[in-house]
């Protein structure tokens, strides 16, 4: 296969991908109608049921045992890799991240011949190849494009939150270095490397168990994107700094009620809320990343003539708006799929874990019970049966002061209560998206039992999700006896 040589950014920028780099948003385009032989295969093809796997080395997608073994035993016909790729000296310029690290892309190599054996090995058989960057979770070396609460302290600078599991740092999703760059470099990849979807994860804000992050971004580019969407900021600041002061004196008899009578998140937003300020922040915040998705997808589909789509990783429903994900903003081109991650504790227990020890932390006298149950009912989950006699044994810990372990926690977890979660997220999922996008969840075949990983393949299926993609496949695949 002969490797296309680097193109400069002047070059790059004149061709049909300059008028999707800008700040305007286009609509999706669908993909291109193809012949049986070429690909994509599977991606975006009405009917089709999508199988995928991620990949963690070039070694692996060129071992025809494996491959062999995934296609014949689980039927995959997606493979996700995120290999070093070759970046013009342009994108590198452009990159805001300080040091060798860049945004999105997993990083830089001189020799990206692999990269091209992986794409041409998928497509020799009849699979798709998605091209997997990363997104907005970084330390240090993105303190100048890092968000930042109302008080205009840098996310890297919060502190750590007591049994959240992801205390992650996000970046900003409206300074123009990154508006810029981030439609430029994910259209680099996809018309460089001819691959059929551009996939990223983490693009998001971090999980809501890290509380204090729901409080940003509100740096002065966002602000600016406040008033072009006709949101009021100030109002927005105010409902939300008085949100907090009033969950800091909840007294213990309110979230008795609330543990008893099931408040949910609207009924929250009434008793603690002021006027539509909480709820246009929390949907605010989703627009912003929204929005630069589409900028993502629109920058992708024209630099390949729609042959490549962008697709992102989410959380489920109950949490989605909440990381800054708005299913409305997908339907709407954000993405091209729903790809929800299936980590039950880091994106679903430990919000659980860390709002219930908060609030008892905020309301003298509170027990961990009442609060875990005025949590789990906040969330719709109060019917899955968690231990709620003490905040650590949520999270399948020993004491307080014990350190997570995912060995412990599905331990606990599995069979029941990882297939009752999942299934109720999957049908959430299920019941707002109704076929509007295609819809693969995440299958662990490593931490859950095959019983379990089958359970939900099967519960996917019934509820007429599109397909499913496997993070690891131990529990099924024996690579010692390929």
């Amino acid at each position: 296969m002969e490797k296309k040589s680097l193109i400069n950014r002047r070059e790059f920028l004149a061709g049909s991908t300059a008028a999707a780099v800008g700040t305007h948003l286009t609509a999706r385009k669908a993909w291109p109608a193809r012949s049986d032989s070429q690909p994509p295969f599977v991606t975006g093809v009405p009917g089709k049921k999508l199988v995928g796997c991620y990949m963690y080395s070039l070694d692996d997608i060129l071992n025809p045992k494996y491959m062999d073994a995934l296609q014949k035993k689980l039927g995959v016909n997606v493979i996700l890799f995120s290999p070093l790729i070759k970046l013009p000296e342009w994108l590198l310029e452009m990159n805001p991240l300080d040091g060798k690290r860049t945004l999105v892309a997993r990083g830089h190599t001189e020799d990206d011949s692999g990269v091209h054996k992986a794409v041409e090995e998928a497509h020799s058989r009849g699979m798709d190849f998605w091209l997997y960057y990363t997104g907005h979770h970084y330390g240090e070396e993105s303190r100048s494009i890092i968000s930042e609460t109302f008080e205009g302290i840098k996310f890297l600078d919060l502190p750590r939150v007591k049994y959240s599991l992801e205390n992650m740092r996000t970046s900003c999703f409206a300074k123009p270095v990154v508006k810029e760059y981030e439609p430029a470099c994910f259209s680099y990849g996809a018309k460089t490397y001819n691959v059929d979807s551009m996939y990223v994860s983490h693009y998001r804000y971090a999980n809501p168990s890290f509380w204090p992050n729901l409080f940003g971004c509100a740096c002065p580019y966002c602000q600016e994107e406040a008033v072009k969407m006709g949101y009021d900021f100030a109002g927005m600041k105010k409902a939300m700094m008085n949100l907090r002061r009033r969950l800091e004196r909840l007294d213990k008899n309110t979230v008795e009620h609330a543990a008893k009578y099931r408040l949910t998140f609207t009924d929250f937003l009434t008793l603690l809320g002021d006027d539509d300020g909480v709820m246009d922040w929390i949907v605010f915040r989703a627009k912003v990343v929204g929005n630069q998705m589409k900028r993502i997808n629109s920058a992708v589909r024209t630099a390949t003539d729609g042959r490549c789509g962008f697709i992102s990783d989410t959380h489920n429903a109950t949490l989605s708006i909440f990381v800054g994900h708005n299913y409305a903003d997908f339907f709407d081109g954000a993405s091209d799929a729903f790809h929800p991650l299936s980590w039950c504790a880091y994106q679903h227990i430990g919000a659980v874990a860390a709002w219930a020890n908060q609030l008892c932390n905020w309301v003298p006298g509170l027990d961990d019970t009442t609060a875990i149950k005025a949590v789990t009912a906040f969330f719709g989950w109060d019917e899955l049966g968690l231990p709620d006699e003490k905040v650590f044994k949520v999270l399948g810990l020993k004491s307080a002061d014990d350190k997570y372990s995912s060995k412990t926690f599905y331990e606990m977890f599995n069979p029941d209560l990882t297939i009752k979660l999942l299934s109720h997220e999957w049908t959430r999922l299920a019941a707002i998206n109704r076929g509007r996008l295609p819809a693969h969840p995440v299958i662990k075949g490593d931490v859950w039992p095959e019983k379990v990983c089958r359970e939900l393949i099967d519960r996917a299926d019934d509820l007429g999700l599109t397909g499913y993609v496997f993070q690891r496949t131990d529990v099924f695949i024996d690579r010692g006896k390929l």
